[in-house]
């Protein structure tokens, strides 16, 4: 891909980030193309994982596989509502489920079910809610093809491993195995500019 084949708007924050990391903008295209790729197979992972474990303890907790949907737990402007979709078939987002680690859910969902799921989380609820919030804009922003050369992704991709110590070992071990941070600092320093 080249500057050109760009919308204007967005070849413009790219020639902008290439200066400010002293880069060429056809260099940090492709070094963000890349970035991308990796951090993307983390969060892949990472989010299929997440959506199974809470899906499991809300599940068994509310007594109800329809828990993403109840009123009573829910304030009415985090419910899905569309038509296109079976009342048993709503579409479980990662920042829905991050929304179940904010302050609003935190006497809900937090102290009598989702912590004890987390049993190797030794911080508090709050830097968990913080660090997924930050991944989920870096999965935004992978999704919506935009910069995230300059995204704190090693730090990303840490959380994404030490919480799926608790929902799938295997998965945390793989990320570890296949080294996501060394991929990211090869591609960011290859491609001449700093971290």
């Amino acid at each position: 891909m080249t500057i050109k084949a760009l919308p204007p708007e967005i070849g413009a924050q790219f020639e902008r980030i290439a200066k400010r990391n002293q880069l060429s903008v056809n260099i940090l295209l492709q070094s963000n193309t890349e970035l991308s790729q990796a951090t993307w197979e983390v969060l892949k992972i990472f989010e299929l994982n997440l959506r199974w474990h809470v899906n499991r303890a809300l599940t068994v907790y509310l007594d109800n596989s329809d828990w993403s949907q109840d009123s009573k737990i829910f304030i009415s402007k985090h419910l899905y509502r569309s038509g296109k979709f079976t009342k048993k078939n709503y579409p479980i987002g990662l920042g829905f489920l991050s929304l179940l680690f904010s302050d609003r859910y935190h006497s809900k969902l937090w102290v009598p079910c989702l912590k004890a799921k987390f049993p190797s989380w030794s911080r508090n609820r709050r830097e968990l809610h913080s660090s997924l919030s930050q991944l989920v804009q870096v999965r935004n922003r992978i999704a919506h093809h935009e910069i995230i050369y300059n995204y704190p992704l090693i730090e990303v991709i840490d959380f994404a491993q030490e919480i799926l110590v608790d929902i799938n070992e295997f998965a945390a071990k793989e990320i570890t195995r296949r080294n996501y941070a060394e991929t990211i600092n090869k591609i960011r320093l290859g491609s001449g500019g700093g971290i």
